[in-house]
């Protein structure tokens, strides 16, 4: 599948449809749910944006139009098998959506991070993240033209998709799929908008890893 966080989203679902014809929807919808994989065919995925990083992760998101709800999948059968990310795949992509996608990158990477029961490696994966994100995104939106600041982007999506895979919580996108879903907005402007709001309300609780974030920006 290539594409956006949607199409690769959508064919995730499919791949578990064309080997499993009676699955129903239904049947996924349960986390780690799905039938066990790889029985006709594996799955590459080509991102053309730098935000979901669903390349690389077990989730999902399917949205129902009709009803306004967003369902999250989540299995590791649906992790793909071969991740090919090409900075010259996103080069295309409009300032906004590189804003988008961009903060959705940054909230899957804080996410990860600030998670009490986070690994090292994956504290490390998220910190590279945000610092490689506050240094890029800027340039990536200012200036369309530049390569490395695409590809700088397009890993640090890499890199906070590894992270918040390995994790499982995300209060902030748990929020913004909701709030996506009924006012119908983008999923990363959802995530840009509720982030600060998340860090404040807990922000008692969490600064001892903010400190260190700050340490890692150069911000304290």
């Amino acid at each position: 599948s290539m594409g956006g966080g949607s199409p690769i989203d959508a064919a995730k679902a499919m791949w578990a449809f064309s080997e499993y014809p009676e699955t129903t929807f239904e049947d996924l919808i349960t986390p780690f749910s799905f039938p066990e994989l790889r029985q006709k065919a594996k799955f590459a995925a080509i991102p053309s944006t730098s935000g979901t990083a669903t390349e690389v992760t077990a989730f999902s998101v399917i949205t129902n139009y009709q009803t306004g709800v967003k369902y999250p999948l989540a299995d590791f059968n649906i992790t793909p098998d071969v991740a090919i990310v090409d900075p010259d795949l996103v080069m295309g992509l409009p300032v906004k959506q590189v804003a988008y996608t961009g903060m959705d990158a940054l909230t899957h990477a804080m996410e990860a991070f600030l998670n009490l029961f986070a690994s090292r490696s994956v504290q490390n994966a998220s910190i590279e993240a945000v610092c490689e994100n506050f240094h890029a995104l800027p340039e990536a939106w200012r200036d369309g033209s530049r390569l490395a600041a695409r590809q700088e982007m397009l890993h640090a999506s890499y890199l906070a998709g590894f992270a918040f895979t390995n994790n499982f919580v995300g209060y902030v996108h748990a929020i913004a799929h909701a709030v996506g879903a009924l006012y119908h907005i983008p999923h990363g402007r959802a995530n840009a908008v509720l982030l600060p709001a998340v860090l404040r309300e807990y922000g008692s609780c969490i600064a001892p890893k903010l400190a260190v974030l700050a340490d890692a920006l150069a911000l304290g």
